[in-house]
Formats: C-alpha cells, sequence, structure tokens
C-alpha cells in the first residue's frame, strides 16, 4: 500500500476577503458553461475553501448554478458536480444562520 504525503504551504494574498471571494465567483462562472475536468475541480475548491467565501457572494453562487439549470450543466458528471454543490451551499447558508442567531442570543 502506498503512503502519501502532503505538505501544507501557507498562502499569503495581497487583497480582501471580498476579493478573494469574487475571484472564486468568477471561477465558478467560468467552470458553469465548461465540460471539462475544471467543474470538478471549481466544485471541490469551492467546498474546501467556502470559508473564504462571503455570504453574497455564496448566494450569487447559489443563483448562477440554480440558473444554469435552464440551459443544462453539461455532462452527467458536471451536473452531479453542480448539484452537489448547490446541496452543500445550501446547507452551509443554513447553518451559519442558526449560527448567528445563536450568537445574537
Amino acid at each position: 500500500m502506498k503512503e502519501y504525503h502532503t505538505i501544507q504551504t501557507l498562502v499569503t494574498i495581497n487583497g480582501e476577503m471580498a476579493d478573494i471571494s469574487a475571484m472564486l465567483v468568477g471561477a465558478v462562472r467560468y467552470a458553469l458553461v465548461r465540460r471539462t475536468y475544471i467543474v470538478q475541480w471549481t466544485c471541490e475548491f469551492i467546498r474546501n475553501n467556502t470559508h473564504l467565501l462571503i455570504d453574497k457572494d455564496i448566494q450569487v453562487m447559489i443563483r448562477d448554478i440554480e440558473q444554469q439549470k435552464q440551459y443544462g450543466y453539461g455532462d452527467d458528471c458536471d451536473e452531479e458536480c453542480w448539484l452537489a454543490l448547490l446541496d452543500y451551499l445550501k446547507k452551509w447558508t443554513a447553518l451559519n444562520r442558526c449560527e448567528q442567531q445563536i450568537i445574537k442570543c
């Protein structure tokens, strides 16, 4: 059995959190109309880095993914990725709303 080790590197980015979040919206919009590996890669990156998104941009992603349904998501594997990400983002949003209500109390 092979053992894999990863090296984590911290990355410094010049800019605000909103800038990073906006760039990720751009990545989703780019990938939404593609039928390549970039779809899975983008969905996976967003899921693994949702903490980098501001609430407004999460709502934009949800809207964009939902609106793409009328045009199709591409191949079956692409549709599976987009619908899974959509579900994940909706759950993330609901969880964050619940946490914010608890903090306010």
